[in-house]
């Protein structure tokens, strides 16, 4: 039986491009966790709305205006006004925590609602918005953080490289690995080294690394190849994302990536999306 991972994930929320970032604001991603974009554009192929009323949320308004007004309210009070801030400034941090269908976790609710208690703590950021998502392949947590402390805006400092190998360490011996859960960072083997070797090189060439890198190049290639796992760390690159395709070769099974049993998020099983049968389990 394959190894159930916590998967634990951090990026910065803001029209910033660099490292080949996809702008977004604070907003956006609220009405996205809220599935505001969804009851009003109709959801897309990885989420079943016929589930959707199993989400939750555990901390924050009901609305994304709300959450992006307490953000406001809490920059004024220490005198700090969002219209003077850099344009491309770091207007929220979002944590994700996904389980693995098959994880052995009796109370994946008391589970997320650990995992949420864990990072205010440890971040020492304000929380804006925690929604629990059910009606995607796999239970996860969203978590909003507004990167505000000692009356400071700090923007994405709090994850950069050695803040978030902190965070990852932390978050393993504290919360994942007395679940029973193992190291999301664990080394990749097989096909899904391949799948992880392939997705580093497509951001580098996006990046234009090679041209960047020169002669060094090849050396970084030979690096990437033997462990992708570094460069898919600093690269922001999700475990879940990497999988090219749900269809096997044929007579071939599918392999789990990077040990997860269960299909990732981002990813269905053909004829899964309106699969009711595991909304009542999943509603626990």
């Amino acid at each position: 039986m394959a190894e159930s991972i916590a998967h634990f994930a951090v990026k910065s929320i803001g029209l910033s491009r660099v490292n080949g970032r996809k702008p977004c604001t604070l907003l956006e991603a609220a009405r996205h966790n809220l599935r505001e974009i969804q009851a009003e554009q109709g959801a897309t192929g990885h989420i079943d709305p016929t589930r959707t009323h199993c989400n939750s949320i555990l901390h924050g308004p009901v609305s994304a205006a709300e959450v992006q007004a307490q953000a406001g309210a809490l920059l004024d009070a220490v005198g700090i006004h969002a219209d003077k801030l850099r344009r491309d400034h770091c207007q929220a941090i979002e944590a994700v925590f996904s389980l693995p269908q098959d994880a052995a976790i009796p109370d994946s609710a008391a589970y997320f609602a650990q995992c949420l208690a864990w990072l205010a703590g440890a971040s020492a950021l304000p929380v804006l918005s925690a929604v629990v998502h059910r009606d995607e392949s796999a239970m996860h947590l969203h978590v909003l953080l507004l990167p505000l402390k000692d009356g400071a805006h700090v923007g994405s400092a709090p994850i950069d490289r050695a803040a978030l190998k902190s965070l990852r360490e932390d978050f393993f011996a504290k919360v994942a690995g007395p679940a029973g859960l193992q190291r999301s960072g664990a080394k990749v083997r097989g096909v899904v080294k391949q799948w992880a070797v392939a997705a580093v090189l497509q951001r580098c060439e996006a990046l234009g690394l090679p041209t960047a890198n020169g002669p060094l190049w090849p050396v970084m290639v030979g690096a990437i190849t033997r462990d992708p796992t570094p460069a898919m760390l600093a690269l922001s690159i999700d475990a879940n994302t990497i999988r090219p395709s749900d269809k096997p070769p044929q007579n071939e099974p599918a392999p789990n990536p990077i040990g997860i049993a269960s299909t990732p998020i981002g990813f269905q099983k053909e004829g899964a999306k309106h699969r009711t049968r595991a909304c009542q389990k999943l509603c626990v």
